[in-house]
């Protein structure tokens, strides 16, 4: 890819209905600009540019101490990439091995990465691969791995997006078996590891009134459509929070112009 690839990329990212702002993503030599600028053109259903930038980022080794206090660290942006080269793959070619080879890559990042992601759901990043498996007719293959991440982490009590995802996926062979009470049950158990709220105890307890067995299913894997809260705490800023970053913000744009040009230069790449 060229730098006047890049500039058009960009462009269309940067003047789409959801536009994002030039300051953001259009420096070529930071690759967390290229990880946005390519995650986002996969949005915009350009699957050859998102894969033309994204293929730039695939062997980036990320600093897995990156935490930032707002934003997406180096780790979660990598993972993010990895997910979507794998359904780039997928939808291109149908076969399963390269896409699950990338999201294994993932799975291992989401493992190793000790603090908040702020958007990726890692118990989604792992089951993924098994629902490509699914798909490629390894559904037996994957049922043994789901069943081997419920062993792995029942001594993992309390919010578990692997367990919760688990517990889903086999709940959803056996739905497909016709079995509708056992993936009823499974859901229900799979929502013991699951941040409810009041919002989500409520659908479950409709779900849960149906009299019908694949209605009271189908209600309850709708449920797992929604995401209720954040999986991980501490994901949603308090009011405090932000006043206290557009304090800090201020301050910096006030050091900025005293500056001058270079200090303006300084800002923005602080504030990407």
């Amino acid at each position: 890819m060229d730098k006047l690839d890049w500039q058009g990329y960009v462009q269309k990212v940067a003047s789409c209905d959801v536009p994002i702002p030039l300051t953001m993503i259009n420096d070529f030599e930071d690759w967390k600009c290229r990880s946005i600028v390519g995650r986002m053109l996969l949005i915009l259903k350009d699957m050859e540019g998102a894969m033309e930038v994204l293929a730039t980022v695939k062997d980036v080794q990320p600093d897995m101490n990156d935490a930032p206090e707002y934003g997406l660290s180096e780790a979660e942006h990598k993972v993010l990439c990895l997910r979507d080269i794998a359904e780039i793959v997928w939808q291109l070619t149908g076969t399963g091995d390269a896409p699950v080879f990338y999201l294994k890559q993932a799975y291992k990042l989401c493992r190793d990465y000790e603090h908040i992601f702020r958007s990726a759901d890692r118990g989604k990043i792992w089951v993924r691969a098994l629902e490509i498996m699914r798909s490629c007719g390894e559904e037996e293959k994957a049922l043994v791995q789901a069943h081997a991440m419920l062993e792995a982490e029942k001594a993992t009590p309390g919010i578990n997006p692997y367990r919760f995802h688990a517990l889903k996926f086999i709940a959803e062979s056996m739905a497909a078996q016709g079995d509708y009470n056992k993936g009823s049950i499974l859901i229900t158990e799979a929502y013991q590891s699951f941040p409810v709220t009041e919002a989500a105890e409520r659908d479950l307890a409709e779900a849960a009134a149906l009299a019908d067995a694949k209605e009271r299913y189908e209600a309850y894997h709708h449920c797992t459509t929604i995401q209720y809260q954040p999986w991980e705490r501490g994901n949603i800023p308090t009011l405090d929070d932000v006043r206290r970053l557009q304090e800090e913000n201020m301050r910096k744009r006030e050091a900025a112009k005293a500056q001058g040009a270079e200090g303006v230069a300084n800002l923005i790449n602080q504030l990407k």
